[in-house]
């Protein structure tokens, strides 16, 4: 292992260097990111793509008034002239209608309705002018429902409007649509019919939605394909305008919305010939207009109501002759024109189908083919259902029909039919027809496929003797046993169409460039086309299947292909995960995009895929794309090289006639971006036909054994239960993968029966881990020897594919080699010490989306092929997760130990570099195992929940998120409402607790009984959830005790039986209603608002995307000013909702603005914090998105960009601090310090329009920019502390509202929160004191105002290894200028006070770098500077608490003014009534974190003599068995525990009885760990350091207890460290007391338990370097100590050192707490190199272990290098392990060298010994690449080596003192000299 610090970018101390962090954030260098393996611009794809459409689209417009159309997403405009012809899609032909005959449209995105949405805005945008002369006014509105209002208002007003929606969506509008209905406004609604959302959301197609409205009085036209679309939405237009009846005009959502189909358009004149102008006038007539006034929605009672409802009834009649009067009239003009109730197929037809929607196209199809072949049977089309009409619907059916089969696209549950059954047998019986058979069937819900041979079915049904009345097809319902079975597939396709299928990875740009051959194929030749085109749920990198038809007759077959005349697999890996041939035709082309060649296709393909080939005579063809567009600079983009190839091998067209249209296309698209890139293009069109590889299929493989004869679908199935049952038990997580997830993920999820799945759809968690899609081309490796162990890749990862793993020794050792060698010891102090640490990547789950490697301070990530990467890692994956989980022993609220809590969101199907899963995901690591999410409909809920992958997942114990999605509208409300029903079962809950703890017939434990009353305090005190010291949720602490003990006593009474039956609800669960900002700014703001304006405890989280990204980035109200989006493409012109501030209005939410990217410990503050209030929160996240228009590799710097520029602020409310009398507001980012224009240009929503209108653009911008100063302004004064006052000065003008030039200014750096606590607790401390402070980050605070200030203090951390806190680089970088002169800062006092970790090389270099730079510059330094070492024994407190009184002395501060109030305790204790016998825990159950128990085996005397001064010892601890496991060098921490006797007489002396039970629960502010039960004397004994050393704050705190006057005054005479109390204070210090002592000295002061849980430190661990070596000893750590002792001048009393002396008493078989730790000592790797050690006294303990090590070594049969040993003492008796060593000598390994001082007159030290051995010492040092090592006390003993070592190296280089100085510099570096020194 290399050491650190030896390897780029850390410098020679092991720090980062300056030229490293010194790089902008906001940007990347292409060297570092090609160093990466990050430049190749692979994440840029799918921007890159998004950009080139939208590019593309804006090409496509033309300013002249033409009447043009969308080519449906695609590449061209087209003028509709009279007769021309496109390719469009439902969508569009609906649309581009309703553009022309319409005044006004209100629109709100709902998949699949959207597109018609966007067109109509994109072409007012672009000045299209339509049949009245004007643009389209197009208004997107909050929500459906407001759609349907304002459109209610448009019609009163006189304008046509219009309205395009879908499901849901629809819905909303209901109410409205009864006003319009009953008004008789004029009015078209084009929906594109959708599923409702039941027992799960599915944005597919059926008749659900539709049939809801049926009773609302509109106008229902159905259409079944595309061009029907076309005309029907004319006719509508035409019928509303003349007869004032609304029309609902309703096509299948996806099947016909989004199938292209090649039409024959209806130009605008043409439809301004049928427009009927007096019907307009007689509209604008009857309008609102206050020159002829009316009235209208009045209030009627039950007298008229009835009457006026009637009154409308001849608008009705003849309504279907009117849209029959207007089919012809089209007809006359166009040729176009369906029937209102149409009939194919046999003339005599006795059996019938009756069908609505594109299911009567694939019936009227087989008909026809059934027709021809001599069977009576025929298809009944309806397409008005409102007005039914029954004289046409009966003169349409045939006179011999005997049966009817009516099929409905939706389900009503309990009614004796569906709609369209029942009005079929209501017809037939009210025209006296009932020797008609009807029977009624379901099929095709959620755009289920409905194919020829399902059709073949229900007339094979019709036709039985006895026909199933009510049945389903296309599903096997294997509990009801209502489907029917389907037979094999029926071709009724026209002779001659050729039918392709393409497989493709979503954003490969296989869909667009498939789209572009079909318009290609149908406008450039006589063939008709039609396209269709499949996605899976994933947000990106999904399967996506596109289904191609050509042939020389229209094609009618709304159903996907599945005899492919042509199949191309565009991705290598699908061969291995799908059954790709299944739909391969007979004699069929095959082309498969790969990296093999031809002889490796026998072991690439799988034996079905090659004996398909053989046995259906496939032709197969293999190329490698991929290389052929890297070669001609395409990067991935392999579209066009695929394109070409279909063109070449296809046939359906001449090639070269495609090649050359195609070539045409490529000009087109890409010319303006210049030459070179049209030339690119072209270039990979001309490869591609050389790099088609023609494959010969073998004979051999039609023989080829495939396991079982059944389909792949029934192969993979497990076991269902059969027959009707409620609600059984949920499949786990496992089962459900097998039996469910893996059938759907090979594509067979259709073959799936009933049985396989759960009424109400409840679903298991955790079965995204399963599906292992492997989609990225490069995935991250890791070099552990630069990981800085900070933990940010982890957190960054949207798909927790990254994270870190800590493990014991013994479990390292059962690793794969490579896990093994990559792991690296856990550095961070407390738990783990004792670990080992690893970052792991899942190769299989990673999207490669470049964000960690990013994001790594030290360069620690490169990507690499993922096929390398998969090889390497998977291995290490798979044992990495089933290790332990540790994160519970960790502190949770600070980022690194965030990110070792497990992640219950796991890789998802969001998009790579998504911003809205690291948000999510923390707050899972935060909450998960008590988390309840409502999630509104959008991105999160289909990336979080979409069927059958669910990324939600639960931890070994088996709780996670319990997840739930309702409609995109509520979810506010819906989350409210679990929140209310958890309240009342809880309030339930404790009811029931009463109940059983007041009746004396239950009887129970007194553990149970005392746990129950803790748990009924809380709740009847209200109070809200504690959080314990890490994070942890007090009421889930209390359940986790609770159930065991619940479980083991349900038995003995009914009452207990009943709370175990309701121990779930003990736990607070966590919620959170999680949506985006669709959802919170728009449609469900007003649920949202009044949630928030409730007291109820609930949290809410919007991830802010500034758009509607789920349904493809329409604007929503969180869409800045000038921002390009659909629904808004001029750029939005209004300003962004500011929610935060809307809801800071209420003064009872706390509110927070975040962004993970940027601060992520602000983050994780916020949302704990935002958890903890009690009352509703509001966070708001910053999630960057795709649609924004910029590389999402690029996140972290866009983000960085948006907060320094002010456009997303970073800030905190909470109002629990405005009860305390502090500012409830905190503004975490506080200066504007970045360019917003720079951050605009960045973004292509912004670009875009400064490129379409630059003009309008900039005025845009520059009103966006003034908001945003002047929000920031605001921002700015609230969190000033003098409110009122400044907001005068604000009124005034005066934003800036500077502090008087007498402030100090605290300044601090701060990378996890530690320093900038200490800024903020010592501004209020200064404020106490009466003096004026403010406290800023070093980077918000203005440079250039730096040699304004009188005073400054910087609190200032280092973080990793020497890295500066990253809110304090641009600072320090600015102060490195050399342009700054050195009297810069003169005139400006300071002093700095620095936070570390002294086991890291760089402790305090930050500190150190700003105490220099700072007196170079002029300042003067008032105060030596401060350190705060994470490593002693209160943390950093110890250093600051020392520094804090000297702080006050050179500020002349005042003393605290008396306060008779003491500060409130941060603990909550409650005593028992009496002593108790037990303690409620017992002594060896307290185990301090970090510790473990260790069985000590022997305590042994090693001097001897009893009567000797000096009592050293050996000590033995067994491992064996425990988790322990430790490397020579390392040490072990002991925790000590006080002395019994002496507790109990403090507690006597404290009037405490030490045999009470505390029940103890931590508050805000608690320092200290606690048990949550324990005794008082365990209390003292066990947890506080009472006969510690006391602190100043210790004094401090006391003033306020001492009921003495003489002895407060003494006190506050300590604290304001006077003449006086600094004498006492000496003295006090001088005789060693402690805390029991300054009690016994002061008898009036006696604080209450829960105040001194906070004033006295808790018993902190001793480490003592081990004595032994894991090669010799690996079952047991030996120590050797000696005693500490003192005697105390003032009593004369004997004192002992709390751990040496603890630990002489215990005896053999006592548990001990223990800890090993790391040190300093790191040995060579290489056992051959020389080693030399120096020790003094027990200094000698690491020696014998390393000595230990290479006798070992030797034994083994390796080479050693040679050990020098020099050993010191007073007298021989100390030389320890004598006899031992000696052998070592003689073993021929070891030299000894012994120093006993005192033996001689002349006293001979260890120095003295190196210098005797100088030359051999220069030797090894100089010459052989020895190591050299140093132990003993600190106080003389390094000083003195060091000079020694100097002294030898003079004279062995014959050398100057600096320059000896220098080399053994050198040493120190290269880490070849070590000093383990103790105080």
């Amino acid at each position: 292992m290399a050491l650190r610090g030896q390897t780029a970018p850390f410098g020679p101390y092991g720090g980062l260097l300056l030229s490293f962090w010194r790089r902008e954030r906001t940007e990347e260098t292409p060297e570092r990111l090609e160093a990466l393996g990050a430049g190749s611009g692979a994440a840029d794809v799918e921007y890159e793509q998004f950009v080139k459409a939208k590019e593309i689209q804006r090409a496509m417009f033309q300013a002249e008034n033409k009447t043009i159309v969308h080519q449906c997403a695609d590449t061209d405009i087209i003028e509709a002239a009279q007769g021309s012809v496109a390719c469009i899609d439902g969508n569009q032909a609906a649309a581009h209608v309703a553009y022309a005959l319409s005044d006004c449209a209100f629109i709100y995105p709902i998949t699949p309705s959207s597109p018609m949405g966007e067109m109509v805005d994109e072409w007012a945008a672009q000045g299209l002018i339509n049949c009245y002369g004007q643009k389209l006014s197009v208004t997107e509105m909050q929500s459906e429902a407001g759609a349907a209002g304002a459109l209610h208002g448009s019609l009163k007003a006189g304008a046509l409007g219009t309205t395009f929606t879908a499901s849901q969506g629809l819905l909303l509008m209901i109410p409205n649509m009864y006003k319009i209905a009953g008004e008789l406004l004029p009015c078209v609604m084009h929906v594109a019919a959708r599923a409702l959302a039941g027992q799960a959301l599915s944005i597919f197609g059926d008749h659900s939605d539709v049939m809801a409205c049926r009773a609302t009085g509109w106008a229902m036209l159905a259409s079944e394909s595309v061009e029907m679309a076309q005309v029907n939405a004319l006719v509508s237009h035409l019928v509303t305008m003349e007869r004032r009846v609304p029309v609902q005009h309703f096509f299948d959502g996806f099947r016909t919305s989004h199938e292209v189909n090649k039409v024959k358009l209806i130009d605008y004149n043409t439809m301004k010939s049928f427009i009927n102008w007096d019907a307009i006038k007689e509209h604008h007539d009857l309008a609102m207009n206050p020159r002829h006034p009316h009235v209208q929605g009045t209030s009627q009672g039950p007298d008229i109501f009835f009457q006026c409802v009637e009154a409308g009834n001849s608008f009705y009649d003849g309504l279907a002759d009117l849209f029959e009067e207007k089919g012809k009239l089209i007809q006359q003009k166009t040729g176009l024109h369906f029937a209102l109730y149409g009939y194919e197929g046999h003339p005599e037809a006795e059996r019938v189908v009756v069908v609505m929607g594109s299911a009567a196209v694939t019936c009227g199809e087989t008909a026809d083919y059934l027709s021809k072949k001599g069977e009576k049977v025929g298809v009944l089309k309806v397409r008005l259902f409102r007005p039914w009409d029954c004289s046409r619907f009966l003169a349409a059916l045939p006179t011999t029909t005997k049966r009817i089969c009516v099929l409905d696209r939706t389900k009503e549950p309990g009614s004796q039919g569906e709609p369209l059954l029942l009005e079929v047998a209501a017809t037939l019986h009210a025209s006296a027809h009932s020797e008609v058979v009807v029977i009624g069937g379901r099929y095709g819900l959620g755009s289920k496929e409905f194919t020829p041979n399902m059709v073949l079915s229900v007339f094979e049904n019709l036709g039985a003797e006895t026909p199933k009345p009510r049945f389903t097809v296309g599903i096997n319902d294997d509990v009801t046993h209502l489907s029917l079975p389907v037979g094999p597939w029926l071709n009724v396709l026209p002779e001659g169409t050729t039918e392709c299928m393409f497989y493709g990875l979503g954003s490969d740009g296989t869909v667009g460039a498939n789209k572009s051959a079909v318009k290609m194929i149908a406008l450039g030749t006589e063939l008709h086309a039609q396209a269709y085109f499949e996605y899976d749920a994933k947000k990106s990198g999904g399967v996506t299947i596109s289904h191609l038809r050509f042939g020389p007759k229209p094609i009618h077959a709304p159903y996907n292909v599945r005899a492919a005349d042509y199949l191309a697999i565009h991705k290598q890996s699908y061969v291995q995960q799908y059954d790709m041939t299944r739909y391969l035709k007979q004699n069929a082309v095959c082309v498969i995009n790969c990296s093999w060649g031809k002889d490796e296709l026998e072991k690439q393909l799988p034996a079905k895929m090659r004996k398909d080939l053989a046995t259906k005579g496939a032709k197969l063809f293999i190329i490698d794309a991929t290389k052929i567009a890297v070669k001609a600079g395409l990067g991935k983009r392999i579209n066009m090289i695929m394109q070409t190839v279909f063109f070449k091998l296809s046939a359906v067209m001449p090639y070269e006639e495609a090649v050359e249209m195609l070539k045409k296309s490529i000009k087109k698209m890409y010319g303006k971006k210049g030459d070179a890139v049209v030339k690119m293009n072209i270039d990979g069109v001309d490869a591609s036909i050389e790099g088609i590889i023609p494959c010969e299929i073998p004979a051999s493989w039609a023989q080829v054994e495939v396991e079982g004869d059944t389909g792949a679908a029934q192969r993979k199935m497990g076991p269902y239960a059969k027959g009707p049952r409620m609600f059984p038990e949920l499949q786990d997580a496992e089962q459900f993968a097998k039996q469910v997830q893996a059938p759907c993920n090979s594509l067979d999820g259709s073959a799936l029966p009933v049985s396989a799945f759960v009424p109400g759809g409840r679903v298991p968690l955790g079965t995204s881990q399963y599906e292992k899609r492997g989609i990225a081309i490069k995935v991250p490796q890791v070099d552990m020897d630069k990981c800085t162990q900070c933990n940010k890749c982890s957190l960054i990862c949207p798909h927790a594919a990254v994270r870190p793993f800590l493990m014991t020794s013994q479990e390292l050792q059962t690793a794969p080699a490579t896990f093994k060698s990559g792991s690296r010891a856990a550095i961070g102090g407390g738990v783990l010490d004792s670990l080992q640490y690893r970052i792991q990547v899942s190769p299989w789950d990673c999207t490669g989306c470049e964000l960690c490697v990013r994001i790594c301070p030290a360069d620690a990530l490169t990507l690499a092929p993922a096929e390398k990467v998969i090889q390497e890692e998977e291995e290490n994956w798979d044992f990495a997760v089933k290790l332990p989980d540790r994160g519970e022993e960790i502190d949770k609220t600070t980022v690194k130990g965030s990110q070792f809590q497990k992640p219950f969101l796991e890789f998802s199907g969001a998009c790579e570099g998504c911003g809205e899963t690291p948000h999510v995901k923390l707050m899972t690591q935060l909450f998960g195992e008590r988390l309840v999410i409502a999630n509104a409909t959008g991105c999160s809920s289909i990336w979080g929940g979409s069927n059958p992958s669910f990324p939600y997942t639960v931890n070994s114990k088996g709780e996670g998120p319990a997840w739930a999605n309702s409609l995109f509208e509520d979810n506010a409300e819906f989350g409210f409402g679990m929140r209310k029903a958890f309240k009342q079962r809880r309030d339930y809950l404790a009811l029931q607790v009463e109940e059983a703890l007041n009746d004396q017939a239950v009887k129970m434990s007194e553990q149970l009984r005392s746990t129950l009353q803790q748990y009924l305090v809380m709740r009847k005190e209200q109070m809200h959830d504690l959080l314990l010291p890490r994070g942890r949720s007090i009421y889930h602490q209390i359940m986790e005790k609770l159930t065991p003990m619940l479980e083991k006593e349900k038995d003995t009474h009914p009452k207990i039986k009943a709370l175990y039956d309701l121990e779930d609800m003990f736990g607070r669960s966590s919620f959170w209603m999680v949506g985006g900002d669709g959802w919170a700014y728009d449609i469900g703001y007003g649920g949202l608002d009044h949630v928030i304006a409730s007291e109820e405890h609930v949290n809410i989280f919007v991830l802010d995307t500034e758009m509607y990204s789920n349904t493809g980035g329409q604007a929503s109200k969180a869409t800045p000013k000038g921002a390009m989006a659909k629904f808004a493409e001029s750029g939005k012109m209004t300003q962004k909702k500011d929610l935060g501030q809307l809801a800071m209005t209420y003064k009872n939410v706390y509110v927070a603005s975040i962004c993970v990217h940027v601060n992520p410990q602000q983050a994780v503050r916020a949302l704990i914090e935002a958890d903890a209030y009690p009352g509703p929160s509001l966070v708001l996240a910053y999630a960057p998105c795709i649609s924004q228009g910029f590389p999402m590799a690029e996140s972290i710097q866009h983000c960085q960009m948006a907060v320094d520029s002010g456009y997303w602020p970073l800030y905190r409310y909470n109002p629990e601090l405005a009860t305390q009398g502090n500012n409830p507001f905190q503004l975490d980012s506080r200066k504007i310090k970045g360019d917003l224009f720079k951050f605009l240009a960045k973004e292509n929503r912004f670009a875009a329009v400064m490129r379409r209108d630059p003009k309008h653009a900039e005025e845009l911008d520059k009103r966006l920019q003034d908001n945003v100063v002047q929000k920031n302004h605001l921002l700015q004064v609230l969190n000033k502390e003098d409110l009122e006052g400044q907001f005068h000065k604000l009124v005034e003008g005066l934003s800036d509202a500077k502090s008087s030039g007498d402030s100090i200014t605290v300044l601090f750096g701060s990378e996890t929160g530690n320093a900038e606590e200490q800024a903020k607790n010592l501004v209020q401390d200064l404020a106490a004191r009466g003096l004026k402070a403010t406290a800023s980050s070093l980077d918000d605070f203005e440079f250039e105002e730096l040699p304004n200030q009188k005073m400054l203090i910087l609190v200032v951390s280092t973080c990793g290894l020497g890295e500066y806190p990253a809110n304090s680089k641009q600072t320090w970088l600015k102060l490195q200028s050399p342009e700054l002169p050195m009297t810069w800062l003169n005139g400006v006092k300071f002093c700095v006070f620095g936070l570390g970790d002294s086991t890291y090389s760089q402790f305090c270099v930050a500190a150190v770098g700003f105490d220099t730079r700072l007196g170079e510059l002029g300042a003067q330094r008032i105060l030596k500077r401060g350190v705060g070492d994470d490593r002693d024994e209160d943390r950093y407190y110890t250093g600051w608490e020392a520094w804090q009184p000297e702080l006050w002395k050179v500020l002349g501060a005042p003393p605290l003014p008396l306060s008779s109030e003491p500060p409130a305790p941060c603990y909550r204790v409650d005593v028992s009534p009496g002593a108790l016998e037990k303690p409620p825990v017992k002594d060896d159950d307290i185990v301090p974190p970090g510790a473990t128990k260790l069985e000590l085996l022997t305590n042994r005397v090693l001097t001897g003599d009893a009567k000797y001064d000096r009592d050293i010892r050996h000590y033995e601890f067994k491992i064996e068995g425990t988790s322990v496991s430790y490397k020579t060098g390392e040490s072990l921490a002991i925790w000590p525990r006080n002395p019994v006797p002496k507790v109990l007489e403090f507690c006597q002396m404290m009037g405490f009885d030490a045999g009470q039970h505390l029940r103890v629960l931590p508050m805000e502010g608690a320092r200290n760990w606690c048990p949550q039960e324990l005794s008082v004397r365990q209390l003292f004994s066990h947890v506080l350091d009472v006969f510690g050393k006391p602190n100043r704050k210790f004094f401090e705190t006391l003033c306020y207890f001492a009921k003495d006057e003489g002895e407060k005054k003494q006190l506050q005479s300590i604290v304001e460290n006077s003449k006086d109390g600094a004498a006492l204070y000496r003295d006090l210090t001088h005789d060693f007391a402690h805390h029991s002592d300054v009690f016994k000295k002061f008898a009036s002061v006696r604080p209450p338990i829960e105040q001194l849980l906070q004033m006295i430190p808790v018993l902190k661990p001793r480490a003592y370097s081990i004595a032994s070596s894991p090669m010799m000893h690996p079952d047991k750590i030996q120590l050797c100590v000696v005693l500490v002792d003192w005697t105390v001048e003032s009593t004369k009393e004997l004192r002992l050192g709390e751990a040496t002396g603890y630990m002489i008493e215990q005896k053999p078989g006592t548990q001990i707490m223990c800890a090993v730790r790391s040190s300093a000592i790191v040995l060579p790797e290489e056992p051959t190199r020389p080693i030399l050690m120096a020790g003094m006294g027990t200094g000698l303990a690491p020696w014998r272990a390393v000595t230990q090590e290479r006798i070992m070594q030797h034994r083994q049969g390796l080479k050693v290098g040679p050990c020098m040993l020099f050993f010191g003492a007073r007298y021989a008796v100390e030389y320890l392990y004598r006899e031992e060593f000696e052998s070592y000598v003689k073993e021929g390994v070891l030299s000894m060298h012994t120093a006993f001082s005192r033996e001689q007159a002349r006293k001979i030290y260890v120095q003295h010994r190196i210098l005797e051995a100088g030359e051999r010492v220069a030797q090894f040092m100089l010459h052989e690449n020895g190591h050299f090592y140093v132990c003993g006390s600190a106080r003389q003993v390094p000083e003195d080596i060091y000079t020694a070592m100097k002294e030898v190296i003079m004279v062995a280089e014959q050398c100057a003192e600096e320059e000896a100085e220098a080399i053994l510099s050198n040493l120190k570096m290269e880490g070849r000299y070590t000093v383990e020194a103790w105080s």
